[in-house]
């Protein structure tokens, strides 16, 4: 069962994405090859655009009164 679509659960969601973007980022200076890197440069930007989606979606889930319907 899916967990309703509340400013709460989004922002959780949000944090999360942008958790393994941290971590990922930290990877990045690891990898050898350029290439590996960039790589994983467009993954973190992958993340990070997804979590400010989900921030944007809590802000209007709030305006909605705290949850909505998807």
């Amino acid at each position: 069962m899916e967990k309703p679509l509340t400013k709460d659960n989004l922002l959780r969601q949000a944090d999360g994405l942008r958790d393994l973007a941290r971590r990922a980022r930290r990877l990045v200076e690891s990898l050898t090859t350029e290439s590996d890197q960039r790589r994983l440069e467009r993954h973190i930007e992958e993340l990070e655009d997804s979590a400010l989606r989900l921030e944007q979606r809590a802000v209007e889930a709030k305006a909605a009164g705290g949850s909505f319907a998807d």
